[in-house]
């Protein structure tokens, strides 16, 4: 008959084990919580490029545009496009391009502005937005297929002048606007609201909270739904835009942009650029901080450039 092991020795071993059991449940543990947090920031990801459509909520007659008619027209991939068209009563047009989750009521209040001065305007929802077409949301990248058809419906209008055709872009319809305008030329003259630099640090911004740990799963859910981080870069073809005219606006506190996008900007854009630092004001509602000043500035522009 054997001898059994001394106490102290079952003790020891009773311990090891234990302390293997601990050590084993807390790794698991982790690895659990790692897999949670990393799946939970791909399908986060997933849902904020997919926001539910704002309703259309008003339209002109809210800003005193009475002769306006609503309009459809296409996008080169066959995506229905809805708008709001007003004849040009001074030779000139701007098209209006909004931002990502909203729609062309958001800017309502430039359109007003423009049209009392006797401008044409075209506001339009671009996809997956307002009431136009069902389709990926790519924060600038298939939507220049919608600026572009938006351009190629003023243009085909029998009393739009085509040297005299202008758009103001906010957001992610600026980030928009800056690569049509790079390569559109019938584009005369360019207003840049609240331009993000690059999507790329747009996402860095949004899904780097815990850092790698985060960023990386919703990087590759974002490029799974189709997504392409790297299409659209604003600063690198804004200066493509000269020797056309373009004028960029930011409001000092906007928390919205990547950290120094507006910096970037303003050094990116060459001549004839303009360039304005809204104080006190945020990503948006430029005409609230900035009223009479904004609105002499921006008719300014337009009537300089395309009044000509």
């Amino acid at each position: 008959m054997s001898a059994s092991a001394p106490p102290r020795l079952n003790r020891r071993k009773r311990w090891r084990n234990r302390g293997l059991c601990f050590g084993l449940s807390a790794t698991l543990g982790l690895c659990v919580i790692l897999a949670f947090v990393m799946i939970m920031a791909a399908r986060f990801a997933v849902i904020a490029l997919d926001p539910a459509r704002v309703t259309l909520k008003q339209s002109p007659r809210d800003v005193g545009i009475t002769d306006y008619r609503d309009v459809i027209f296409t996008s080169s991939d066959e995506i229905t496009i809805s708008g709001w068209y007003v004849p040009s009563q001074n030779g000139a047009t701007v098209i209006l391009a909004h931002g990502f989750g909203g729609n062309r009521e958001d800017l309502l209040p430039e359109a007003g502005l423009l049209a009392g001065h006797g401008y044409g305007v075209l506001l339009f929802d671009f996809r997956g937005h307002g009431i136009s077409g069902d389709a990926l949301r790519t924060v600038g990248n298939h939507e220049q297929r919608d600026l572009t058809a938006a351009i190629d419906f003023v243009i085909a209008q029998p009393e739009v002048d085509p040297a005299h055709v202008g758009a103001i872009g906010f957001s992610m319809g600026a980030a928009t606007l800056a690569h049509v305008a790079a390569k559109d030329e019938r584009l005369r003259a360019v207003v840049i609201e609240s331009a993000f630099d690059t999507l790329d640090n747009v996402v860095h911004d949004m899904t780097s909270l815990f850092g790698p740990l985060t960023e990386w799963p919703a990087r590759w859910s974002l490029q799974r739904e189709g997504l392409d981080i790297d299409a659209v870069r604003p600063v690198d073809v804004v200066c493509n835009i000269s020797p056309r005219p373009v004028f960029l606006i930011y409001g000092n506190q906007d928390d919205t942009v990547p950290d120094g996008a507006q910096a970037v900007m303003f050094a990116a854009a060459c001549d004839p650029a303009e360039t304005w630092l809204i104080r006190g004001a945020g990503h948006e509602n430029f005409l609230d901080y900035a009223g009479e000043e904004y609105a002499a500035r921006l008719l300014d522009f337009f009537d300089r450039e395309l009044q000509k």
